[in-house]
């Protein structure tokens, strides 16, 4: 049976083969996963913030996109895995709220995303797959042993990425 490990908002978590991260209500945060698949081994970010730039307070590196990923490489990297191959998925980013204008500096899900390509890509980490944008929220579970990805949502129902 399957350790499931819970990873709350502005949380990073890592884990063996022999778990399933999950974290919950993905809105405009994204979650961002990062594994090994040869290691058996993979970490589930819930950032609410593209970058730490944008804070008053810098003291929780999980909280944004910027600062987690280089976190969660680095632990990755001391539970045996190797950059070369590093594989990402992400999730949410999602436009929440409509009096916002989805191209509006404030529309934070969609800049959350947008950071997490760039800084993946900067690592040279491939997203393999994605489940972001859109206006509704999602519950995320990552199989580490198999990287697969469920995505839950209220309205348009699970799929397995």
């Amino acid at each position: 049976m399957k350790k499931i490990i819970e990873v709350g908002m502005a949380e990073m978590k890592i884990a063996d083969g022999d778990s399933i991260l999950v974290t919950r209500g993905l809105g405009s945060c994204v979650g961002i996963v990062i594994y090994d698949p040869f290691k058996k081994v993979g970490a589930l970010a819930h950032a609410m913030l593209p970058s730490q730039s944008l804070a008053k307070f810098k003291t929780n590196p999980a909280k944004f996109v910027d600062t987690v990923v280089p976190l969660m490489i680095e632990k990755l990297k001391e539970r045996g895995a190797s950059l070369n191959n590093l594989k990402a998925k992400l999730f949410g980013g999602a436009h929440m709220f409509s009096s916002i204008p989805y191209s509006s500096a404030f529309s934070i899900g969609k800049r959350n995303v947008e950071a997490a390509r760039k800084i993946l890509a900067s690592y040279g980490i491939e997203i393999v797959a994605e489940d972001t944008q859109g206006n509704h929220g999602r519950t995320i579970f990552f199989n580490v042993e198999t990287g697969k990805v469920k995505v839950k949502t209220i309205f348009f129902g699970e799929k397995e990425l």
